[in-house]
């Protein structure tokens, strides 16, 4: 019984679990040795009686025709669909090898379930559902601290009230009597007045203490629900700018958080970020600051952090940056001769770049620029491109940079490049779409996004267009083999890899980016463009959900390996030994896996890819 618990403690859901349960199901487990070809479960035939775990040898499920849909190894488990329902097996589970099954009565089964909340989430009847738990239950192993803090149990005290027609005098000495930093303007919607309001606005304006508040005042105030998780407060704070958070309660203010009352909950928090930057006197003190912006994000990992959320994060850093370095660029070369922007592109502009990465950006200038202004930008380009690369910040291999003469173009040449990638869509336009399409402005008085967005927002009325990028999506086939194995490849001497960008993220990265435009979108975001097709009704809801899971879990597990590589001296890869792999994360790749795959099958129907010339 012992060595059947250990076994058991290997796979998931049973090492989350208490070691006496472990050992209760152990002492519960009956034994069966199936051959080869055997049929151990029949589609529509009589409902599973047991959880079947594979001890040794390999199943086979298929569906009719002998269709196989998957294949199930050591420690997987089969036959819980047809228990959790009652009602026939939808597959037949036939012996592959020889096979030795540990089978667990349906009766303990259902008990588990009731008793264990892990259990349950593990055997949901759905991919969605297993795919949801599986980010969960990361996260319930994550820093309390972040994570599962409510903002509401951070409150202090009750807030401060005082009324927009109060002088400024009166909210300072309030202030001083309550010896609190900031007041809630009593107004519908709420505005809130601060210390550094009264400092930056009033003092060092030279206004006098009897200005009234509602001149100051910063209104409608940002605030978020008193229910949110301490890490929401954080992101918001961080986007914003603020150091002031009120909480509502159904829409009144029940109480307020600081920056500080977050600081105190993590030591190496993102919030130090900006007056790291603000301190910055030097290119050498820049280069520390995207140090601190890779130890935050390592902080967060550890924390229990969504990729998605850490990219928020590390966009707001690094777009901090590029700001502060444009800047600097235009105190050296004097103001710019006429507006202009500065696009990011590629995984920052998507807001999913994790790690210091090459540089992939684009200038675009006004229409009405001189030779000299032209020159202008080409020394402003250069200096930026070149400060980065001081910052940690390698030049594009590909040379899609400010830099090149090419990607630093007046607004009217952007807009016929993104009208002839759409209108004659080419191997070099889909290319191009697959990078500059995911762009954002970070900087410049050209409002150059807006512009873009209305060429890109009618791609969709180009069926050849979306029909050709929806071809280019699929050329990388989830990495499947015929019996649903994950098919892994062989490179050098290394054996067992998958390469969890190129045959992980980048195949969800290029489908959102399609329903994205399909739904006629602007957001550059993968899961956001996921949701946004989703609400349009050009995703289903099945679909669009498989995918928000598999990105997110595929995108960990890739950081996760990034940053083992990281602390071993090793220059980043995404390369992961697939068999070296705990049987938790096979698993979920495996699931991620099979997600996308369904999801491209039914992009090649719904652009009708067999089609294509």
């Amino acid at each position: 019984m012992d060595e059947i618990a250990r076994f058991l403690r290997s796979y998931p859901p049973f090492d989350r679990l208490p070691d006496h349960v472990v050992h209760q199901i152990a002492g519960e487990l009956q034994i069966e040795f199936v051959r080869a070809g055997q049929t151990i479960l029949t589609r529509g035939g009589e409902p599973a009686q047991f959880l079947y775990i594979v001890c040794k040898g390999s199943v086979d499920l298929l569906r009719s025709g002998d269709q196989v849909v998957d294949t199930l190894g050591p420690g997987e488990a089969f036959g819980h669909p047809s228990l959790i329902r009652g009602q026939p097996p939808l597959v037949t589970v036939r012996a592959h090898t020889d096979t030795l099954l540990y089978l667990l009565p349906g009766a303990i089964f259902h008990r588990l379930r009731a008793e264990q909340p892990q259990f349950a989430a593990f055997f949901a009847a759905s991919v969605i559902e297993r795919l949801g738990y599986a980010i969960q239950s990361r996260q319930a192993e994550s820093n309390p601290a972040l994570f599962q803090t409510r903002l509401r149990d951070l409150i202090a005290r009750p807030p401060v009230f005082i009324s927009a027609d109060a002088t400024v005098g009166d909210a300072a000495r309030l202030m001083r009597a309550e010896r609190i930093s900031s007041l809630i303007v009593d107004q519908q919607p709420p505005g809130i007045i601060t210390d550094r309001d009264l400092r930056n606005r009033v003092l060092a304006e030279g206004l006098p203490d009897t200005t009234l508040v509602r001149q100051v005042m910063s209104a409608p105030a940002t605030s978020i629900s008193a229910d949110a998780l301490a890490f929401e407060g954080l992101l918001l704070m961080l986007e914003r700018g603020i150091h002031h958070l009120p909480l509502v309660d159904h829409d009144r203010v029940i109480g307020l958080v600081t920056h500080t009352d977050i600081l105190r909950r993590q030591s190496n928090s993102p919030l130090f970020l900006p007056r790291l930057l603000q301190r910055a006197t030097s290119l050498a003190d820049l280069r520390r600051y995207t140090d601190q912006v890779a130890d935050a994000v390592n902080t967060l990992m550890a924390a229990g952090a969504r990729v998605s959320d850490i990219g928020r994060v590390v966009a707001v850093a690094h777009d901090a940056l590029l700001q502060r370095l444009l800047h600097d660029a235009e105190a050296e070369l004097g103001p710019p001769p006429v507006p202009y922007a500065w696009l990011v592109l590629g995984s920052e502009g998507r807001y999913e770049q994790t790690l210091r990465t090459d540089q992939d950006n684009a200038l675009v200038y006004d229409d009405e620029a001189s030779p000299e202004a032209v020159r202008y930008f080409e020394r402003l380009a250069e200096l930026v491109v070149g400060w980065l690369v001081e910052c940690g910040f390698p030049r594009c291999p590909g040379n899609v940079m400010a830099s090149n003469p090419e990607w630093r173009q007046p607004l009217s040449v952007w807009q016929r490049y993104f009208r002839r990638w759409i209108e004659v869509p080419d191997e070099e336009s889909l290319l191009r779409t697959a990078i500059f399409f995911d762009y954002r402005q970070v900087y410049g008085a050209l409002p150059a996004e807006p512009i873009l967005r209305t060429i890109t927002q009618h791609a969709a009325e180009h069926r050849i267009f979306m029909a050709r990028l929806a071809r280019a999506a699929l050329r990388q086939p989830a990495p499947l083999t015929f019996f649903r194995q994950v098919a892994l490849e062989r490179r050098g001497e290394q054996r067992d890899l998958l390469d969890l960008k190129l045959r992980g993220t980048a195949m969800v990265v290029d489908i959102a980016r399609l329903f994205g435009l399909e739904a006629r979108s602007n957001e550059t975001n993968t899961i956001a463009r996921l949701r946004a097709a989703m609400a349009a009704g050009v995703l289903s809801r099945e679909d669009g959900d498989n995918l928000i899971s598999a990105f997110e879990l595929l995108s960990t597990l890739r950081l996760q390996h990034q940053q083992q590589q990281i602390a071993q001296g090793l220059p980043p890869d995404n390369l992961v030994n697939f068999h070296q792999l705990g049987p938790r994360e096979r698993r979920e790749i495996k699931e991620s896996l099979q997600a996308i795959a369904s999801v491209q099958r039914g992009v090649a129907l719904m652009f009708q890819t067999d089609r294509l010339a």
